[in-house]
């Protein structure tokens, strides 16, 4: 039922110096690239699945963060091939009423999901989570698991100060694995248009 995340080993690329994009060290530069990959380039194919990035998308990438390609392909090729990892791990795992209904449940889940990819503030999520239980009891609808995860990045995206551009939603669906029938359908039920 566990899953762990890899820790990187990015070899040479340590000589790089990171103050010339802001960044304080090697270990911002994941969460950095992380977070411009989901804001920037769409990599979810029609039917959910995890689509490798194209070159395109890496100059993108390149030309918004101001870092060589090369820096940033091995570290979005490996976040790729864990994101596949992980849907089949969401996929495979059943989730019953009692965990749906868990707030625990989702926190814990959420925070998986941050440890994968964190483009979004954990502790603000834990409290929108909080309030979605609430919400979510109150009108006696209860939707999928993955849907509730990917309900709550939306909220804390959206009321995100620090970024401008906002998470593509199919890479947010892709995340959390929840289909966009489901996800359209509990933000127009709580009024998130």
């Amino acid at each position: 039922m566990t899953q762990t995340v890899r820790k990187h080993n990015f070899g040479t690329l340590s000589k790089f110096d990171y103050s010339d994009i802001g960044l304080e060290s090697q270990n911002d530069l994941r969460p950095f690239l992380l977070n411009n990959l989901f804001r920037q380039v769409s990599f979810a194919t029609y039917n959910q699945n995890v689509s490798s990035v194209r070159p395109l998308g890496y100059i993108r990438l390149a030309s918004a963060t101001k870092l060589p390609v090369k820096i940033i392909y091995p570290i979005v090729k490996g976040f790729l091939i864990e994101l596949v990892y992980f849907k089949r791990f969401i996929r495979k795992h059943t989730f019953s009423y009692y965990e749906t209904a868990q707030l625990d449940e989702l926190i814990a889940f959420l925070n998986k999901v941050h440890k994968l990819a964190p483009v979004f503030d954990f502790k603000r999520a834990k409290e929108n989570a909080r309030i979605l239980k609430i919400k979510l009891q109150e009108m006696c609808f209860f939707p999928h698991f993955t849907t509730q995860i990917a309900i709550v990045v939306f909220v804390t995206d959206l009321n995100d100060k620090d970024h401008e551009k906002r998470i593509v939603q199919a890479n947010l669906r892709l995340l959390c694995d929840c289909s966009a029938y489901s996800f359209h359908r509990t933000r127009n039920k709580l009024g998130l248009s």
